[in-house]
């Protein structure tokens, strides 16, 4: 069976910045998304990765992956728990609560 993705379980919401927010950043943007299963509301966090050790664009894999192992390690509630996660070669995308 074919790896499972990010729209298979997934469906991503138009980006509709609030006043005064940011949906986007150096590196990446997150977007509403909801489960398909539940119906519940996540943020996705998708992080552009380089895709070579000379590359300025996007961060080194292993800086998102220490991102990864700290979220979940952590569970205090004014910090977003870490849902879900899904990797290709370009980006990272984490599945966090709102």
């Amino acid at each position: 069976p074919a790896p499972q993705t990010c729209p298979d379980f997934w469906v991503l919401l138009p980006a509709v910045p609030q006043p005064g927010s940011r949906c986007s950043g150096h590196f990446g943007v997150v977007r509403l998304c909801r489960e398909r299963g539940t119906g519940a509301f996540y943020a996705a966090k998708f992080v552009k990765t380089r895709r070579c050790r000379g590359s300025r664009l996007g961060l080194e894999r292993a800086q998102v992956e220490r991102e990864v192992a700290i979220l979940r390690q952590l569970n205090h509630p004014n910090i977003m728990r870490l849902h879900d996660l899904f990797a290709s070669r370009a980006e990272v995308v984490l599945v966090l609560e709102l």
